[in-house]
């Protein structure tokens, strides 16, 4: 039987093809990571940073009015779904006064937002018919204002049939 010595040839032909094999498996990650989704999910990311102080005070302004809000939507024929906002006081009094809009956006795919407008169709309800080209989760961004000069922003996730 003859045997074969390890030399230092084979331990050098070993360590460069195991870390070799390391560098093209993170070579291929760092490929596809790059290739696929950004991670980036808000515009200027950066700026919002720095008015970071600017949000907090608009978000203590809007839990100061006390406003209640729900949001709904139901499935209608042709695809269309009806948007359904019901606005009230703290006292549960519905707000009349508002024009609201929004955006319908698609949180895994970009290219589908749609704007829409909310009209009063009751006191305190608001409605507005989408047509979004898919079903699934959707985020509804709503802005409302009063005809006093208040601001009400709601994001809600929506799964549309």
């Amino acid at each position: 039987m003859i045997a074969s010595r390890i030399t230092g040839r084979h331990v050098l032909f070993g360590l460069l093809a195991f870390f070799g094999l390391v560098f093209a498996a993170n070579g291929a990650f760092v490929y596809l990571a790059l290739d696929t989704f950004s991670g980036l999910s808000t515009e200027d990311p950066y700026q919002r940073g720095l008015a970071y102080n600017d949000t907090l005070r608009a978000a203590e302004t809007q839990h100061a009015l006390g406003w209640k809000v729900a949001v709904s939507a139901a499935a209608l024929d042709g695809g269309r779904q009806r948007i359904v906002a019901d606005f009230a006081d703290r006292r549960g009094a519905p707000l009349d006064d508002l024009t609201v809009a929004g955006t319908l956006r698609r949180p895994a795919q970009e290219g589908y937002d749609q704007q829409i407008a909310l009209a009063r169709s009751a006191p305190g309800r608001y409605t507005a018919d989408a047509t979004p080209p898919l079903t699934g989760q959707w985020d509804l961004v709503l802005h409302a204002r009063s005809s006093a000069g208040q601001s009400y922003t709601l994001e809600e996730r929506l799964w549309l049939k």
